[in-house]
């Protein structure tokens, strides 16, 4: 498995799966000679999470390639170009190669008589809008042959109580996955992917709620593959595959990588 002298950005790449999709880029070109490198860019929000940002960055030079952390909020309108324009500074390149949209904001676990506007507006405006304008900021700059792929999980089609808007926001994903495909292939030879996992044991995981988290682990236990939740390798290997030269065939997927919890 090889991205040698790939410019990567993860969007929500300090904490859990944007995490691990960092380290599994960065893990398989250590060997690679300086100039050909992986160069990968994350972002985070906060700052309680600028002190893993930067353990982050040390621990992809410890593995031989060179990372820069992004303090950028994905709902703010200017942060897409901002984020594009610091990493293209950041490593003195004209062009990026591939896109990880895993920007995630979670429900507040509220039923359908409950939902409120700034609730519904506030996780659309980052799960939604946040990857419709990252994506559209990327595009000017993406090599041919690049890749863009957007995280998804299975509350898009599990009929969770309590997750209507945040189900909703991730349905749209997958729809925008499909249409991206489709006008991004032959235009640009940019392939569009999205990879489902299911409950992955994060930190965004366990405060989910208590309602959410009860049924989740319920459900861990019947999952095919291992009874369990998965880890943030078992998600971000597949990333990292559908970034490849190897799966140039693949575009306008829903990859599931959840332990067989759905099929497709």
């Amino acid at each position: 498995m090889s991205l040698t002298g790939k410019i990567a950005i993860v969007i929500g790449g300090a904490r859990g799966i944007g995490r691990g999709i960092v380290l599994i880029h960065c893990s398989h070109d250590k060997k690679q000679p300086p100039n050909q490198i992986l160069q990968v860019a994350f972002t985070y929000v906060s700052p309680s999470s600028k002190a893993h940002a930067e353990a982050l960055v040390r621990e992809v030079e410890s593995l031989g390639s060179s990372a820069y952390a992004i303090q950028a909020d994905a709902a703010c309108l200017s942060s897409p170009e901002a984020v594009m324009s610091s990493t293209l500074t950041a490593f003195n390149v004209s062009h990026l190669d591939i896109l990880v949209n895993n920007a995630g904001l979670g429900s507040a676990g509220t039923r359908i008589e409950e939902i409120t506007s700034d609730e519904f507006d506030k996780i659309m405006a980052v799960n939604v809008r946040a990857f419709i304008s990252m994506t559209q900021a990327f595009i000017p700059y993406a090599r041919l042959g690049g890749r863009i792929v957007n995280l998804s999980p299975i509350s898009a089609r599990g009929g969770y109580a309590t997750q209507s808007v945040y189900s909703a926001s991730k349905a749209a994903d997958e729809a925008l996955t499909r249409v991206w495909a489709t006008e991004l292939g032959q235009k640009y030879n940019i392939t569009v992917n999205a990879v489902n996992p299911g409950p992955v044991d994060t930190d965004m995981y366990r405060a989910a709620g208590e309602v959410h988290l009860a049924r989740m682990k319920e459900q861990d236990r019947k999952t095919p593959a291992a009874p369990r939740a998965s880890t943030e390798d078992d998600v971000a290997e597949i990333v990292a595959f559908l970034c490849e030269e190897r799966s140039r065939w693949i575009t306008g997927e829903v990859v599931c990588a959840n332990g067989g919890m759905f099929y497709t």
